[in-house]
């Protein structure tokens, strides 16, 4: 039977403002980066202070987002995806991911809200725990409820608990010099980083516990020789993996 439905107009509210320059490091979930921060701006037409009273009562709030950065193949989208969970080789249908590559690219976060500043321009909401590439369209702000957003009895799919494949960081001799003069400006760089990278921020297909031997199979660069760079604040993080060792090489000027 065919519905004839009215066009659906949505609006963005806001923008929000994160560490994460790129698409690449971006932790796969929220919160697995505790300490990385946000910032939401309002856009003047939702700027207004009433419309957050009594938003700061509450610990976390749902963020409903716009994947602006998705380019879908040939336009269209696909039904099956390839989750990062599973080592990304293997498919589900994308209404069981969370992936990016969706018929409407609409992303959803539960991040916690450190507090909201008043500004000239309206309020601001100061986030951590965010997963969210910088720039991102939001389209709307929900309550965390954990009375009705918990469920203890929910079923998990091929998500039963957090990836406990945990790399170990540590920084060169120039990386910890840079962080210390970095961190000047930026509280919380060196839980930032180390959190980023705990997760191991590398494809999928690579699995960080087989043996070092394993090459990248588009570069055919022995893995434990590569330099990786991800787009952090307005720095590139320079690191090196070996096994699930990950060492800090430099943080650059962009």
């Amino acid at each position: 039977m065919a519905v004839h439905l009215e066009p659906v107009h949505i609006e963005p509210i806001g923008v929000i403002h994160t560490c994460f320059k790129e698409k690449f490091g971006i932790p796969r979930q929220p919160n697995l980066a505790a300490k990385a921060p946000g910032m939401l701006e309002f856009f003047p037409e939702f700027a207004r202070p009433e419309a957050v009273r009594g938003l700061e009562q509450f610990s976390h709030i749902w963020l409903v987002f716009v994947f602006h950065k998705v380019v879908k193949k040939n336009g269209k989208w696909s039904s099956m995806v390839r989750p990062p969970r599973l080592g990304g080789n293997k498919k589900v249908g994308v209404f069981a991911s969370r992936s990016p590559f969706r018929p409407n690219p609409i992303g959803i976060s539960c991040v916690r809200l450190e507090g909201i500043e008043s500004t000239p321009k309206g309020p601001v909401l100061h986030l951590t725990g965010v997963d969210i590439l910088d720039q991102t369209p939001v389209l709307d702000i929900k309550p965390y409820l954990p009375y009705s957003d918990r469920l203890d009895t929910a079923r998990d799919g091929f998500a039963p608990a957090p990836d406990n494949k945990r790399c170990q960081v540590s920084f060169s001799d120039m990386a910890a010099t840079q962080l210390q003069e970095k961190e000047k400006a930026i509280p919380n760089l060196m839980p930032i980083i180390t959190q980023v990278l705990e997760n191991d921020p590398r494809p999928a297909y690579f699995d960080a516990h087989l043996p070092n031997l394993e090459r990248d199979i588009r570069t055919d660069v022995p893995q434990e020789n590569r330099v990786y760079g991800i787009r952090l604040f307005d720095f590139d993080l320079k690191w090196q993996a070996s096994g699930n060792k990950i060492r800090v090489l430099s943080l650059d000027p962009v």
